[in-house]
């Protein structure tokens, strides 16, 4: 499942999703014994995609950019995005005729016509099922220490993300979901992302880097130093700036994307065995 050209995605589910979508690039280089990720650009999404800042034209052209990357067994091409794929398994069964994750992907959105109706429905199926939780999580979501996917604070991130990137993307296969499906030397793949769960995984800090304080903008700096300091990781100087400067912590969340979905490709995605298998209908985010 190796990849040599690596893409992050910082996503964003807002009116303006634009300003806050960044996408990382790198290149693997290999050596004989080793293999390195070079991450040489980090871009507002905009810039990167020629939309404006809307989501529906940023969204779009996402999903164009994805779908055309030219991937071959010569170079296979790997996305790393930062919203969820799935949700809870008890959501996924309760939508009409659902059997598993992929009839799950063609019948999202079902009736539901924005995030706020979509998470009425999530907390509807909760309520029915008489947990004691409002907001149910994932299997994979427990493991990382991640929100559930219809939490207030990331539910239009999950319907725009599912809604108008991955599930057009699966349906015309133009992509391979990974871990849920094969790789194609053909087509490029993509995985979950979460870059908390990265960064926690690389011993950094995972929280208080996003504001405009000078302690933020210091932790942004130790992260990409770490980064940067890897045997296994390289950054140009215009990716670190980025990275920097960006206050919100968007474009460094694309970085640390891109990390992960190098890690993924080159030491493959392990499901432990303890897992049953609800990671089939809600998806594995790699760390």
């Amino acid at each position: 499942m190796s990849a040599h050209t690596i893409y992050g995605v910082d996503f964003s589910g807002a009116a303006r999703a634009g300003d806050n979508i960044y996408v990382a690039r790198g290149h693997v280089l290999t050596t004989s014994d080793n293999e390195t990720l070079h991450i040489e650009t980090c871009t507002p999404a905009p810039a990167l995609l020629d939309t404006t800042a809307d989501r529906d034209a940023v969204l779009s052209g996402l999903r164009e950019f994805i779908a055309t990357r030219p991937t071959s067994d010569a170079n296979p091409v790997a996305f790393g995005c930062d919203f969820p794929f799935s949700l809870p398994m008890m959501h996924v069964t309760a939508a009409d005729g659902v059997t598993d994750w992929q009839s799950f992907l063609q019948w999202f959105p079902g009736d539901m016509t924005d995030p706020s109706t979509f998470a009425s429905w999530a907390g509807d199926v909760a309520a029915a099922a008489e947990t004691e939780q409002t907001y149910i999580r994932r299997l994979t979501d427990n493991r990382v220490g991640a929100l559930s996917p219809y939490h207030f604070f990331i539910h239009s991130q999950t319907f725009y993300g599912i809604r108008d990137v991955l599930a057009p993307l699966v349906k015309t296969d133009r992509v391979r979901v990974r871990p849920m499906q094969s790789p194609a030397s053909d087509i490029p793949w993509i995985v979950e992302a979460y870059p908390a769960a990265t960064l926690d995984r690389l011993g950094l800090p995972d929280d208080g880097y996003k504001s405009t304080t000078d302690d933020a903008r210091n932790r942004r700096q130790l992260i990409i130093e770490a980064i940067d300091t890897r045997d296994e990781v390289t950054l140009t100087a215009d990716a670190k700036t980025t990275a920097l400067t960006d206050s919100d912590g968007d474009a460094l969340d694309a970085i640390v994307a891109a990390v992960a979905t190098f890690h993924a490709a080159r030491d493959g995605i392990t499901v432990p065995s303890s897992v049953n298998g609800e990671w089939q209908y809600e998806g594995w985010i790699v760390p």
